[in-house]
């Protein structure tokens, strides 16, 4: 058949075959698909959650290319004095979690407060990945 970068996703958000996990203190950390058109002329799309659980997930479109600015809300935050760097290593802890994850980290939380309210989000945050996936598809034609 026909695999779509939309069947990959689908796949990935998939609890009942163990491929999304979200229990027993484990959680899928983040999903990646790639989209990589025969002609090489045409760019490489990477969709990447940055976020855990797919399911509760947005895909969001990346095309990496010379001169990029990176979007601030998705790099990690770096530290003057980072305990990873430092002799004796890890002496003290930082939080490392960068702005996405963190707001992401809320919605999840409001989520299970307020299911109704969960389900306009997730709904809207589909919405948002099904862009993503149209501008894919106008960028590659």
């Amino acid at each position: 058949g026909h695999v779509t970068a939309e069947t990959l996703m689908s796949i990935l958000r998939d609890k009942d075959s163990g491929i999304c996990v979200d229990t027993e203190g484990f959680c899928t950390a983040g999903s990646m698909v790639s989209v990589l058109p025969r002609d090489p002329a045409l760019p490489c799309v990477h969709f990447f959650t940055a976020t855990p659980d797919p399911s509760r997930s947005v895909f969001k479109p990346f095309v990496f290319v010379a001169g990029i600015k990176p979007v601030p809300q998705v790099r990690s935050p770096s530290f003057l004095q980072d305990p990873a760097k430092q002799i004796p290593r890890f002496q003290s802890s930082v939080d490392r979690r960068h702005e996405l994850y963190r707001r992401h980290q809320a919605a999840l939380e409001l989520m299970e407060q307020d299911p109704d309210w969960g389900r306009k989000l997730l709904e809207t945050l589909q919405e948002l990945e099904k862009q993503g996936l149209e501008g894919m598809k106008e960028l590659l034609e």
